[in-house]
């Protein structure tokens, strides 16, 4: 599946998002998706985009057709299959419909029309050419900066503490070890998973993978992928710190770093 197809598969099941995502995560997973358009023909650009956005769909269930097919093209487990540079007409329409794609119970007025499935109809094709305008602006009422800065809210709405001060033992002995995240109201706040609840002090794996990470460059990325939901893992790094292995935490952060190319 190429990433036009991925684009179409999106639209296609733009119902089925919806009823499982719920708001906060829809927006989440356009705020991703929006990032394509910046992506430009860079394909080290598009694969870190996809990957990001494959890991949005993490409620979406393998049992339903949406599921099944991303399972069967394999973007759950490695989003590389998926790096070809995507069309722009493409991704200005997979954005027009999956922007007005109306929430669960709601009725669906979208009209972009979708591509008729390609071979045994197993997953739809790229729209045809008749895409939108191309100086098409997502729906006024969705403004990708306020899809953005409710993406930070909600990792800022997290536990956290107060940063702890540069040189002490909770700030970790490098600027890349604790995740460090502005609030505008609160300051300087660390996320609390982080750190290790009997000593206080950050937890070795959080270290070694928020410097993979980069975690004192992109402290954003760094706190969404702890925060996000993961496909490959099959829910949030942050949640299942303890419940699972450290070397398969780190096996997922650095096939995303590789997928990056840092």
């Amino acid at each position: 599946m190429d990433t036009d197809e991925l684009l179409a598969l999106l639209v296609r099941h733009r119902a089925e998002l919806r009823r499982w995502l719920d708001g906060e995560q829809y927006a989440d997973f356009l705020s991703r998706l929006e990032l394509l358009r910046a992506a430009g023909d860079d394909p080290v650009r598009v694969r870190r985009v996809l990957t990001a956005v494959v890991g949005a769909l993490w409620p979406v269930p393998d049992t339903g057709e949406l599921g099944r097919a991303l399972h069967a093209s394999g973007l759950r487990g490695h989003a590389s299959a998926t790096a070809a540079v995507p069309t722009a007409d493409a991704v200005l329409a997979a954005l027009e419909a999956l922007y007005a794609a109306p929430a669960a119970g709601e009725q669906d007025t979208t009209t972009a029309p979708l591509a008729t499935p390609p071979g045994d109809g197993a997953v739809p094709g790229p729209r045809p050419d008749t895409g939108p305008d191309p100086a098409f602006v997502p729906d006024a009422t969705v403004d990708p900066a306020a899809v953005l800065a409710a993406a930070r809210r909600r990792l800022l709405g997290e536990p956290s503490r107060a940063a702890a001060p540069a040189g002490s033992p909770q700030a970790g002995q490098g600027p890349a070890d604790v995740i460090v995240l502005t609030d505008p109201e609160d300051g300087r706040r660390s996320p609390e998973f982080q750190f290790d609840p009997d000593t206080g002090r950050p937890r070795d794996i959080v270290v070694r993978i928020n410097r993979m990470l980069l975690a004192d460059r992109d402290p954003w990325g760094a706190a969404d992928w702890w925060l996000g939901g993961n496909t490959w893992l099959g829910g949030r790094p942050a949640a299942l710190l303890g419940q699972v292995p450290d070397a398969l935490l780190a096996d997922a952060a650095r096939a995303l770093v590789e997928e990056d190319g840092r």
